[in-house]
């Protein structure tokens, strides 16, 4: 069972009362993309971001970049209860969620043959 770091709260809170007006990390790493549809494969390795708490009619900026010369990912937002995918973007972008929920982001490897790749991804809140 996931529970909340004491900063993913603290920061929960402080966009709920609208106290952050600079740009705020709320989740960044490295990951392998999601050529194996689980967030953990069968050697342990990490495919999926760590579930973090998204605020209803944030802004947030989601960015990536996916190691190789010919390489293309999918940035996938998804609930962290169900797995069903909320918001997916092409490139980087910016996302306003529905509802406040606590989520996580995997990364779908789009050109053919590729995949297993290492993906380095940040989001923030918008400036």
């Amino acid at each position: 069972m996931y529970m909340p770091t004491a900063q993913s709260v603290l920061t929960a809170g402080l966009a709920l009362t609208g106290t952050l007006h600079k740009p705020s990390e709320i989740t960044s790493g490295k990951v392998l993309d999601y050529a194996v549809e689980s967030c953990l494969d069968s050697s342990g390795t990490r495919r999926c971001t760590a579930p973090f708490l998204v605020t209803k009619s944030t802004c947030y900026s989601l960015e990536w970049s996916t190691e190789g010369a010919l390489t293309h990912t999918t940035a996938e937002v998804r609930d962290a209860g169900s797995g069903e995918i909320v918001y997916y973007r092409d490139t980087n972008g910016e996302w306003k969620p529905e509802k406040g929920e606590l989520v996580y982001m995997d990364f779908k490897p789009k050109v053919p043959g590729t995949g297993n790749s290492t993906v380095e991804y940040r989001v923030t809140t918008c400036e």
